[in-house]
């Protein structure tokens, strides 16, 4: 009977070329662009999946309850890692974690720049980071141990093998050895970074940290198993009063997030986790369901438009003997065929489009082809799509009298009429929501990208201040001056869009001259660094340039 029903769906579909063109095109649209916005959701959802350990891993971060007010940072303590494992029974592993910056390698005749940052030893104890060579014990126990990516590994030393044991010279001050080598961090990784570096020598780099009114680095932790995180949390809630003073009208608290939650979940509300990409998440998975939900109303609308065409069918089949389920299993089976066809096609059209949706989206989006999961959504969405376009129509074309059609009397209803005319209303409703919406954020995206700064960015070149940069600046700036194309130099503390300010070893008056200044905004540890602005008159590639300048080590 399947058999049967799908080869009469396939007569009428090529019967009715025009009709079948329409509604394919129309369902194969929707659907394509449904699929490519789920795929983006899919993969904001799977961000930090991976980690075996994930269940138990947490981040710990700081509320700060002044006046009434309660806000939180993510920035804490560099000391907190360490003394969590040691005062928590229920913490196995802890880890600091600085925020990634780009520091200049150099072995052999090579120099490179690489993102990176400081890291507990217990960080790969704790995150699942394949490591192609080395363990995760020893990979950042010594100061002067360093893990690099196989990325790494191969533009310094040709193999992820031959790199380890290896000497590389870090921003042309320290040699270090390299420990381990890990591989390529996956793009569903809300950390990315090249290497890391041991937490002692962060700690001897930057003597603040032994300051527990410091606060810049991460810190996480992982609970043993069986551990209760509710009362972990309310173990460690005070546990910064035990280190340092309080302060007058000030309280600050540690709590505890997920850590797979934390990058759809990273704004605060009150203290409390409230919001963050998931919104952009669920908003756009109304988008795609609004997307299929308007193009499987325009399958019903047409379905049932052409109705009067179909009614002798249907009377003449009922006058045969045909039971109304045969006929909604008959227009059922033409809607799910219309729909395979459509999703066909529309993966076709994601295959092709792809590339440029992850240019656009800066993601790296596969379609998981060697998945069955991915193969029983697809379904899922095809079955669903069929049933919600075609399960009106059956049922409509079903319920007709065959003495009324054959007599020539078929009148519509009041109630099939108003339907219909709901069905056009609503789908023109979210359309125009849909197109309002897109020229608002077109506007708005406009708007920041042609917005007047103060200043014309044309021509302007940012070279950070680093390494012998900094004390070659007089140098780099007199030969800088002679190439052509180069019309002024200009040094300053940060570019001009970015504002910000900081503070520290403040005494406020009638306060203990020794006791040190508490805050918590600040990020303390690192200097701003400083840029240079180059104002260039013509449009010249002057990377390779830059790059042979005394003092430059790397590319601008």
């Amino acid at each position: 009977m399947i058999r049967n029903y799908i080869k009469i769906a396939w007569r009428n579909l090529v019967k009715s070329k025009a009709h079948t063109f329409i509604n394919i095109g129309g369902l194969s649209v929707g659907l394509a662009c449904s699929l490519l916005i789920l795929l983006w959701v899919q993969d904001e959802r799977s961000v930090d999946g991976f980690h075996a350990n994930g269940p138990q891993l947490y981040q710990v971060y700081e509320r700060n309850i002044q006046q009434g007010a309660t806000d939180a940072v993510y920035l804490t303590q560099g000391l907190l890692a360490e003394e969590l494992k040691r005062k928590v029974p229920e913490v196995q592993y802890a880890s600091g974690l600085e925020q990634n910056r780009p520091f200049t390698f150099e072995a052999g005749n090579k120099v490179l720049k690489m993102d990176g940052t400081y890291a507990g030893a217990d960080f790969f104890s704790m995150f699942s980071y394949r490591l192609l060579k080395g363990t995760p014990e020893s990979a950042l126990g010594a100061a002067n141990g360093l893990a690099i990516s196989r990325k790494m590994a191969e533009a310094f030393f040709g193999s992820a093998g031959s790199a380890i044991g290896k000497t590389i010279r870090y921003e042309n001050r320290d040699n270090l050895v390299v420990t381990a080598v890990f591989e390529n961090l996956p793009a569903n990784s809300s950390q990315q970074f090249d290497f890391l570096k041991s937490w002692k020598a962060f700690v001897i780099e930057n003597t603040w940290v032994n300051n527990w009114n410091s606060a810049s680095p991460s810190t996480y932790i992982q609970l043993r198993a069986g551990a209760d995180p509710k009362k972990v949390a309310a173990k460690i809630k005070d546990f910064l009063s035990f280190y340092r003073p309080a302060t007058a009208g000030m309280r600050t608290e540690l709590a505890l997030q997920p850590y797979a939650e934390k990058y759809l979940h990273s704004t605060f509300k009150n203290g409390i986790t409230d919001g963050g990409r998931i919104e952009y998440v669920s908003i756009f998975s109304l988008v795609a369901i609004v997307i299929l939900l308007i193009a499987c109303i325009n399958f019903m609308n047409l379905a049932t438009a052409r109705s009067i065409k179909r009614a002798r069918e249907v009377g003449m089949r009922k006058v045969m003997g045909a039971a109304r389920a045969s006929l909604i299993g008959q227009f059922m089976s033409e809607a799910l065929l219309l729909s395979f066809i459509s999703m066909v096609i529309a993966i076709v059209m994601v295959v092709l489009l792809l590339p440029e949706f992850n240019s656009i989206t800066g993601k790296q989006i596969a379609i998981q082809v060697g998945q069955p999961v991915y193969w029983l959504a697809l379904a899922g969405v095809l079955v669903l799509t069929g049933l919600l376009s075609g399960g009106y129509p059956a049922i409509f074309l079903s319920s007709l009298s065959p003495v009324r059609v054959l007599k020539g009397s078929l009148k519509f209803g009041q109630g099939a009429i108003f339907f219909r005319k709901g069905l056009v209303v609503f789908q023109f409703t979210l359309s125009i929501i849909l197109i309002i919406g897109t020229i608002v954020i077109s506007g708005q995206m406009n708007y920041v990208q042609n917005k007047n700064l103060g200043y014309n960015r044309e021509n302007l070149l940012y070279i950070p201040l680093e390494g012998d940069l900094i004390k070659k600046y007089d140098l780099f700036k007199d030969e800088a001056l002679k190439m052509p194309g180069v019309q002024s130099i200009s040094k300053m503390k940060e570019s001009p869009t970015v504002i910000g300010h900081s503070k520290s070893d403040i005494v406020w008056e009638g306060k203990d001259p020794n006791q040190p200044a508490s805050f918590s905004d600040a990020t303390v540890g690192y200097d701003f660094v400083k840029t240079m602005k180059l104002e260039l008159t013509g449009g010249r590639d002057f990377s390779k340039e830059f790059g042979k300048l005394p003092g430059k080590r790397s590319s601008c």
